[in-house]
């Protein structure tokens, strides 16, 4: 009986992994063939709506330029695009605190080895010169002075925006670019708010909410130049209601400027490739697959079941703005993730373009667990908000749908890692070896072709992209063979989350809050 359940578990584990990867081949299939048909011609001035591109900034003096000039140089008629970045108070907060601590950072990082000090350095400097600050640092004979030296040399993104930003208005004379400061408390998302409340007086009073899209980049985004052209023909169809969301997938094939080589930097290659079956069979499958529930004409029970719940991924998130307004905006702690969940509650409709936004991925293991910890913080406070939240409850069986759905999944993110360990445990404990060795050699032989697809689906996607790509992954070459073993690491890299999120709760500290340094 036990034999026979733990092969249950490990087998429909498996099974479930190879489902997702034909799910993903398949959504990837259908966003080739729709970026190849005939290029979607321009948009009339007339027919489509204006954006509002959200670009929220911490620390982000490096990459804040790049980020606001490709979206800025986005292909759309003058007058329509607009370029909001929101600086923070946050920012300045942080680092007078900092410099009220500085003799003892300073005696810290000349004690600690080089990566241990750059990584003490992470959200004091901008992660891509963390490692020459610590170098410098415990070189220096002064090293508070050295550091204090670093970090006055260094402008608040406050700064190098207002010096940045009219520059680039006057490059794009036909886009507006705006530039607000968040003063009070709160991280992103209280950023992200403090923006979409004062749109009313940027935009044009042309700009009406029902037919304007509020888009959401970060500031290593890298969007394809033709990505608002498929956005207007995607929320212009003739006979089509305008969508409430429009994703566009991130891809999270570029290296950041502090990944540093070693073991450690090639598994989260491999986790950046990896993450494209989620893009592709989760994030996209799910949005065409709300599609076709739609358009079956299923009664209401029927469809509020069979429609797939979908999580909203913030860089490349476009939002109707009066949808965006009427599900209260973005939320702490995590921006993106209960948009999906209201909006999904609601019945909402959706679309997902073909083409792709660039990101960095991760460059540390650190980071990585810190921004899987917050999202396992935002699935608990999604499901809370889904169980308690009176406007989300008023939308009946569908809520309800929504929040069992999402308890289930978020209670296999928690659960699922120990359970198939469990489960491999009794097999070795009762002697079925030879059923355990089975399914092992299976799972190698899923793990090289899934790992196989992710590497050629990056490259195809990475040629296909328009947009900035000097820093893109993987190169023109072979693939390092090392990258196939390092993927069977991933499932334990996406349980870090929840075992750092329940660890942190047990110890009475608080939940995982704040910026992912990549």
């Amino acid at each position: 009986m036990l034999t026979t359940a733990a092969l249950c578990v490990l087998w429909g584990v498996l099974l479930w992994g190879a489902l997702l990867s034909l799910r993903a081949a398949a959504a990837a299939r259908v966003l080739d063939r729709r970026r190849r048909r005939a290029p979607a011609p321009a948009p009339a001035p007339a027919t489509a709506p204006h954006v509002v591109l959200l670009v929220p900034a911490l620390r982000e003096q490096e990459l804040l330029g790049e980020v606001v000039r490709a979206a800025a140089g986005l292909s759309y008629p003058p007058g329509l695009l607009h370029v909001v970045v929101v600086t923070t108070e946050r920012e300045e907060r942080e680092r007078q605190a900092v410099v009220e601590r500085l003799p003892a950072l300073a005696a810290e990082l000349v004690t600690a080895g080089p990566r241990e000090a750059a990584a003490r350095l992470t959200g004091v400097v901008p992660s891509g010169r963390a490692a020459e600050t610590a170098r410098l640092t415990r070189a220096s004979a002064d090293p508070a002075g050295t550091l204090r030296a670093a970090l006055d040399a260094v402008p608040t993104t406050r700064e190098v925006a207002a010096k940045l930003l009219p520059g680039i208005a006057a490059e794009h004379p036909g886009v507006g670019v705006h530039h607000l400061h968040y003063r009070d408390e709160g991280a992103k998302s209280s950023q992200l708010v403090h923006a979409v409340e004062r749109l009313p007086g940027l935009l044009p009073p042309e700009a009406t909410p029902a037919f304007t899209y509020v888009g959401l980049y970060d500031a290593d985004s890298q969007p394809d130049l033709d990505t608002l052209t498929h956005l207007a023909a995607a929320v212009s169809r003739e006979g089509a209601p305008a969508p409430d969301l429009v994703q566009q997938l991130p891809l999270q094939l570029r290296r950041p400027h502090a990944a540093r080589r070693g073991p450690g930097d090639l598994v989260l290659r491999a986790h950046a490739l990896a993450d494209l079956r989620r893009r592709a069979g989760v994030e996209a499958y799910r949005i065409m697959a709300r599609r076709r529930v739609r358009a079956a004409r299923l009664p209401a029970g029927v469809r509020a079941v069979a429609e797939p719940v979908v999580y909203g991924v913030g860089a490349g998130l476009f939002v109707r703005h009066d949808t965006l307004v009427s599900i209260g905006m973005y939320e702490e702690p995590v921006d993106d993730l209960l948009v999906g969940y209201k909006l999904s509650s609601a019945g909402a409709v959706m679309e997902v373009l073909p083409v792709f936004n660039l990101v960095d991925r991760y460059s540390g293991a650190a980071a990585l667990g810190k921004a899987y910890a917050l999202v396992a913080h935002g699935s608990l406070a999604g499901c809370r908000r889904l169980l308690t939240d009176p406007v989300l409850r008023a939308f009946g069986p569908r809520n309800t749908v929504v929040l069992v759905k999402e308890g289930l999944d978020t209670l296999w993110w928690f659960a699922g890692p120990a359970v198939v360990t469990a489960a491999a445990g009794v097999l070795l404990a009762l002697g079925a070896h030879g059923p355990l060795l089975v399914w092992a050699a299976a799972a190698g032989a899923y793990t090289v072709l899934h790992a196989r697809w992710c590497v050629r689906r990056a490259r195809r996607w990475l040629a296909a992209h328009r947009g900035a790509d000097a820093r893109a992954e993987p190169p023109g070459g072979p693939p390092d063979p090392l990258l196939y073993p390092a993927f069977l690491l991933q499932p334990l890299l996406h349980w870090a989350g929840p075992v750092r999120h329940l660890a942190r709760v047990l110890r009475g500290r608080p939940a995982v809050s704040g910026k992912t340094e990549r």
